[in-house]
């Protein structure tokens, strides 16, 4: 007998377009932004020393591994967000401001400090790619979907956040504030006396994220069943709830007044969701486009988050800028390598916080009221100390751990990641074994959600800083558990029964 606890891992048989395509690929992750960012640089005085080797050496290093990982044409969610998120915000960036010797910050880093910033960065991914590569060592079962969503549960939190949407509605500002800018959204709970109030931005910052969360979880959940089970696909009432849910979505999730990060965890968990998306040219096309979209295309985005008066308030740079390599090189989009940066200097005036920092982030649901105490959140740290008036900077998680723990955080918090990355991508490829093997009998792991839930959410996650990140995690994570309830696995398979493996990416569904 084969057991379904060891599912079969043998790499997908590629033919010669498959293997040739993740190729072209890879150069033009290469091409391209030499192209678009580093020749504009470098023709102009550009400022070369060990910094921009080494950034150069972590742009290679992306790019090769979100070509294995195009390779093994896996859905490995995390571990290819994380690589998209580092070629991108970190390598990329990072190599084009130092060949600049230019950053959005506005900020003169010493050649010293530069030198360390690059090798946090460059360790951490390291780090990262260590943990991914560890494989669960513990008994069989390891990793296996043993929750599965209950159908009731599932429409009765789809039904509910139907019901709850007006209230969400008038509360962020009615359709009109949804549909003009994230500024009005925030005018419209501040109005309500929600922000800046004596509860701080506690009330109305909760209400945004069940407003924003709870018809995600939702749709997302309701579509996996709708695609998972015949029966429930078929009842009209259940295409009518996913049609709203949809267009709730659509009102309250939409990218014109929200985060952009958050508008990208809402598009990449349907994405994710996709089995297709899977497939080795889907996933080359996929890990290709949204690498270049979030260098030439994301900044552009930005043009409904605030107004150009509040944005020169707070020196913060508006769109305009013609040239990509003009937003990296002065947009606080393009800042967590900075960031990090800054991070090293709040260590030397303050030193390390030994975990006051992770502690507040854990218990970031506590009311500074009772802690009063309790710490800043990491952004604000970096920003007061250059006098930055904007406090919605990046703290992305090198410089999270470095501020708690400095080198040994670098290494605990990002390698933990990797060794969570894997663990998950693991528990999501087991998931669609037993889906694709006919024994699940139309019930749905956690894991089939869960993970590309948390996938979606990761760029945030990575970004920082952990403290703003901590409460739609949650809420994702507590919804998506109750909604499943835990059952027997299926029974083995037989021996003689074909791998379901190289069907992981072929499926028709």
């Amino acid at each position: 007998m084969r057991r379904l606890d060891a599912p079969s891992f043998a790499p997908v048989p590629l033919t010669g377009v498959q293997f040739l395509v993740p190729l072209l690929c890879f150069v033009g992750l290469l091409a391209i932004p030499t192209a678009l960012f580093f020749v504009p640089v470098l023709g102009a005085q550009p400022t070369l020393g060990v910094p921009a080797l080494l950034f150069a050496v972590a742009v290679v290093y992306s790019a090769v591994r979100l070509l294995g990982l195009m390779w093994q044409a896996r859905p490995q969610w995390l571990t290819i967000g994380f690589w998209i998120f580092t070629y991108c915000w970190i390598a990329v960036a990072g190599l084009t401001q130092a060949l600049a010797d230019s950053n959005p910050l506005g900020v003169t880093l010493t050649r010293d400090e530069q030198l360390l910033q690059a090798l946090v960065l460059l360790v951490g991914m390291v780090c990262f790619d260590v943990g991914s590569r560890v494989r669960p060592t513990s008994g069989p079962g390891t990793g296996l979907p043993r929750r599965f969503f209950a159908p009731r549960r599932v429409l009765l939190l789809g039904w509910g956040s139907v019901a709850a949407s007006p209230l969400f509605v008038l509360i962020l500002g009615g359709p009109s504030a949804l549909l003009s800018s994230r500024e009005a959204v925030t005018d419209s709970l501040s109005d309500q006396g929600l922000l800046a109030s004596a509860t701080g931005d506690a009330v109305g910052g909760s209400l945004a994220t069940v407003a924003n969360v709870l018809p995600y979880i939702a749709l997302l959940t309701l579509g996996k069943l709708l695609v998972d089970d015949r029966v429930l696909r078929r009842a009209v009432s259940n295409q009518v709830l996913f049609a709203l849910l949809l267009g709730m979505n659509l009102l309250i999730n939409n990218p014109i007044s929200n985060s952009r990060f958050w508008a990208f965890t809402v598009i990449l968990g349907v994405l994710y969701l996709w089995r297709r998306t899977a497939r080795p040219l889907m996933l080359a096309a996929f890990v290709t486009g949204f690498a270049m979209a979030s260098l030439v295309v994301f900044p552009y985005l930005d043009a409904w988050r605030v107004s150009e008066s509040t944005a020169r308030q707070y020196n913060v740079h508006y769109n305009d800028f013609s040239n990509p390599v003009d937003y990296v090189l002065a947009k606080t989009d393009y800042g967590s390598v900075t960031d990090v940066g800054i991070a090293l200097r709040v260590t030397d005036a303050q030193g390390f916080s030994f975990g006051e920092q992770l502690l507040g982030d854990v218990l970031f649901w506590f009311p500074r009221a009772i802690w009063t105490d309790k710490p800043e959140n990491t952004t604000v740290l970096i920003a007061h100390q250059i006098g930055f008036k904007f406090t919605n900077l990046d703290s992305p998680l090198w410089a999270e751990g470095w501020i708690d723990f400095g080198w040994v955080g670098v290494i605990a918090f990002l390698g933990a990641a990797g060794v969570v990355a894997r663990r998950l991508d693991d528990s999501l490829i087991r998931a669609r074994l037993l889906a694709l093997s006919g024994s699940l009998s139309g019930r749905t792991p956690l894991a089939a959600v869960l993970v590309p839930a948390i996938a979606g959410y990761e760029f945030i996650l990575l970004r920082g800083s952990l403290l703003q990140a901590m409460s739609r995690i949650v809420v994702m994570v507590g919804l998506l558990w109750l909604l499943s309830r835990r059952a027997p696995l299926p029974d083995p398979l037989p021996d003689d029964e074909p791998s379901p493996a190289p069907a992981l990416t072929g499926d028709p569904r």
